[in-house]
């Protein structure tokens, strides 16, 4: 028998380093080979044989600190001790000397392990080399050659470990992973004397709980390893309530021993100039600078990375100097210190800690540091977990005047944005919306651009060469990440009604207007998902949607003044008799076109909403309809004496159920309101803020399409008259039920000539009808008593009387009335409905 022996070999090499694309923590890029040589005697003398396989692992110096802890009691001496790891070895870790330094002790580290006869087949050994077990990581290479390691670890290596031994019972929110003990050299001395010339406004005791530091212990690792030292900050920020309330900004490589700004709103803005000792350091009030835009040209910061938006932005602004960097706390201290008067950037590319030690120095100069639609962040270390990003983008100014001219510049740019990228130039509505005309220019229409939660809109005027004329478009955009942010829940229900009206422009608005319905004519419409696939003009082609769209633009005819070829159209509120029959006329149109209509109607209730309304119960829910048995109680007591004085109310005790009775009923009622048999295609939010009248013959023409759907068109009546009708056309039952019968009437002609139904009073008797209006009237004020009337007072009431987004229901006191009356009697009738069946 042949004599054989077996030998494992392992080579390993350190490659390279590089940062996880993910956490950004920078890893060590490990080239493993594995395997096992076998000698066996022949004939022929020995001969090797063997098998091999190689992989790449990457690891984190933390757990090259674990795997040589682990292995220091079994190796002794024989182990090569870790090259430093303190406080300046952070700072300088990027120097070449050093990391050359640091990656070849590293090396010969894991040379040591694998040549001594026990350490290199312990357990700890073979899983820190070992790969099965690793879940894979997404790596990105380090830019330039490097051979040895940033060390920025995730959540900052020394400033939170030891601002949390300093105070032990702060929230303190980093960039990754637990905070271990500082060592010695870095625990923080807190030098109390800094705060002895500083005069605070107010005294108030703060929360500990409501009390969050973030922190960034190195922004500006890119430009670190770039050694473009002078852009580099440590960031600490101090939010209260998740609001920034203080900030500090240190720059250690400004003068010989580096430079710190400090302060917040109350306090003013500080800079400490540190020395040797701490008694040399000197800490003086720091100013606002002047001048500064307007007194002196537009001067504006942004980011080195190129951007289309930034570019066209700047373009727009004409600044006299653009300033690059590539730190953001850096670049925004810059404008702090008057270098510079504007701060901006579209993408979120920053996160918490970038900006909440810099937004409080900015406040206390009077300035903002916004998202780029002029809202500040709100800091929840929570909710914003776990990336913590700025998702709108930033702007950052000290004087006002300069933050409102980028904030309307940075609007004009974002609106004019097209989902593909692009800029909506004239070649882009040559290629994409008027491929068969000659398009010369493109103008935004002074004051035009409004932004609301929902949308930015803006009117276009589009030249044409071909014919040496111009159209005016209006222009609306639903694009997620340019909108105020909300909860997952508002968004994915915000985000469908932006895809339904999308779709009904697309692929419901030709067939309506073929039927009778004016609508203002779609010119294009596209949709993007969240990886940038758009589709291209939906009306225009027959091309697919995309699946899970979440950004909307489309182009619509504009009436007004401003296009000479179409009447004039001019919007009404508190409608009295002839606009409300113009409105019920309009409504008993549309829900003709579309009656019996099965294979439409199909579509609908998959493309639209199948339940039709944004208030309905199947949208609103039962969490909300539990808020009647507080909201009512409340709304009783604040309006005790104006019910009190109404004749047409019964006795407050007898009012004192209503919210209960509400939540009895809810259900029934909702269901009540599905019936298929009479079933339509209906606006779902049919109000007069939706609609536009002809300032001579008062036709009406609707927008706002996005809570459409298959429903009963009494919702919309309903809608319309407990939102949007003057109390004179309302002030009692026969009143109310002559607009009733008047809509009745206009349907059953429109029916008739459509040739869809001959004989409405069999298929559907007023009665019925009228029973649906009670009940779609029922639907509506259960948004009111558990949500639109929460802490409402008559005063407040008033106060929102000129908001005509707002139903009358809650912003006129007269319709605040007229809808507890019709609440009590409503429920009263469902009650005795339902004791009956």
């Amino acid at each position: 028998m042949p004599y054989e022996s077996f030998m494992p070999q392992q080579q390993v090499e350190i490659t390279e380093v590089v940062q996880d694309s993910t956490t950004n923590a920078w890893m060590y890029v490990l080239h493993v080979q594995r395997g096992n040589t076998s000698t066996y005697s022949s004939p022929r003398g020995p001969v090797e044989e063997g098998f091999s396989h190689e992989y790449v692992i990457s690891r984190r110096f933390s757990e090259f600190k674990q795997l040589h802890a682990a292995l220091v009691a079994v190796m002794g001496d024989a182990l090569t001790p870790l090259p430093a790891d303190g406080l300046m070895t952070l700072i300088m870790a990027d120097n070449q000397a050093l990391l050359d330094e640091r990656r070849q002790v590293l090396a010969q580290i894991v040379m040591d392990i694998l040549n001594h006869p026990v350490a290199r087949d312990l357990p700890d050994v073979l899983e820190f080399l070992g790969h099965e077990s690793i879940s894979a990581k997404v790596m990105a290479p380090l830019s330039g050659q490097c051979t040895g390691s940033i060390r920025k670890t995730s959540c900052p290596a020394w400033t939170a470990p030891s601002l949390a031994s300093a105070f032990p019972h702060l929230t303190i929110v980093g960039e990754e992973g637990e905070l271990a003990p500082p060592a010695p050299e870095d625990v923080v001395q807190c030098d109390i004397k800094a705060l002895d010339d500083v005069t605070f406004d107010g005294d108030d005791a703060l929360n500990l709980d409501d009390l969050v530091l973030w922190v960034d212990p190195l922004d500006g690792t890119k430009r670190f390893a770039d050694k473009m030292y002078d852009e580099v900050s440590v960031l600490i920020g101090i939010t209260y309530k998740m609001r920034p309330i203080a900030g500090v900004v240190h720059l250690p490589f400004h003068g010989k021993h580096g430079v710190t700004y400090w302060g917040g709103p109350g306090v003013g803005v500080f800079r400490s100039e540190h020395e040797e000792t701490e008694a040399q350091t000197t800490h003086a009030k720091f100013s606002k600078q002047s001048p500064m835009f307007p007194q002196r040209p537009l001067v504006c910061t942004v980011s080195s990375t190129n951007c289309d938006l930034v570019n066209n932005a700047l373009r727009l602004l004409a600044p006299s100097t653009v300033l690059t960097g590539g730190a953001t706390g850096t670049m925004v201290l810059g404008v702090i210190t008057g270098h510079s008067d504007a701060f901006f950037r579209f993408k979120a590319a920053t996160r918490k800690w970038d900006i909440c030690a810099v937004e409080p120095l900015i406040e206390a100069l009077g300035g903002k540091l916004t998202d780029t639609q002029g809202n500040v962040y709100v800091y929840n270390h929570i909710a914003n977990a776990p990336d913590f990003d700025n998702e709108r983008g930033l702007v950052a100014c000290v004087e006002p005047e300069a933050h409102q001219t980028v904030l309307n510049v940075l609007a004009k740019v974002n609106l004019t944005s097209a989902l593909d990228g692009r800029e909506m130039a004239p070649q882009w509505f040559q290629d994409c919306v008027f491929p068969a005309r000659q398009v010369s220019a493109v103008h935004v229409v002074p004051g035009s651009i409004h932004q609301g939660k929902h949308s930015a809109v803006a009117k276009l005027d589009v030249h044409f060469t071909d014919s040496d004329s111009k159209t005016t478009l209006f222009l609306k955009k639903s694009a997620r990440n340019e909108l105020p942010a909300r909860s997952a829940a508002h968004w994915k229900r915000d985000i469908a009604s932006y895809r339904t009206e999308a779709t009904f422009y697309a692929n419901f608005a030709s067939s309506l207007q073929t039927r009778g319905v004016s609508l203002i004519r779609p010119l294009a419409v596209f949709q993007s998902d969240a990886a940038g696939h758009c589709t291209s003009n939906l009306v225009a082609t027959d091309t697919e949607m995309c699946s899970d769209p979440e950004n909307f633009l489309m182009l619509l005819e504009c009436l007004g003044a401003t296009s000479p070829e179409l009447v004039n159209y001019e919007a009404a509120d508190c409608l009295e008799l002839d606009d409300t029959r113009q409105a019920l006329s309009y409504l008993a149109n549309l829900h003709a076109s579309t009656w019996g209509q099965e294979d439409l109607l199909e579509k609908a209730g998959t493309e639209l909403w199948p339940a039709a309304c944004w208030w309905a119960f199947p949208k609103r829910g039962e969490k909300e309809l539990a808020q009647a048995s507080d909201v009512w109680p409340q709304m009783l007591r604040n309006w005790e004496k104006v019910f009190e004085a109404e004749s047409s109310l019964p006795s407050t005790a007898d009012l004192e159920s209503l919210g209960e009775r509400m939540i009895e009923h809810a259900a029934y009622i909702s269901s009540c309101l599905s019936n298929a048999a009479l079933s339509t295609v209906v606006h779902g939010d049919f109000k007069s803020a939706n609609l536009f009248f002809e300032s001579q013959s008062r036709k009406v023409i609707a927008f706002d399409w996005q809570w459409s759907g298959v429903g009963l068109g009494a919702m919309d009546v309903a809608n319309l008259l407990n939102t949007s009708v003057s109390i004179s056309l309302l002030r009692n039952d026969e009143d109310e039920l002559e607009l009733l019968q008047f809509y009745y009437d206009r349907l059953r002609e429109r029916l008739q000539t459509l040739g869809v139904v001959s004989d409405l009073h069999t298929s559907y008797p007023f009665c019925a009808f009228e029973r649906h209006y009670m009940l779609a009237t029922l639907e509506y004020a259960r948004l009111l008593i558990s949500n639109f009337w929460k802490r409402m007072s008559p005063q407040s009431c008033v106060a929102k009387a000129d908001n005509a987004n707002c139903g009358l229901g809650y912003r006129s006191v007269p319709h605040v009335v007229r809808m507890v009356r019709k609440l009590h009697a409503g429920l009263e009738r469902v009650n005795s409905e339902r004791l009956m069946s």
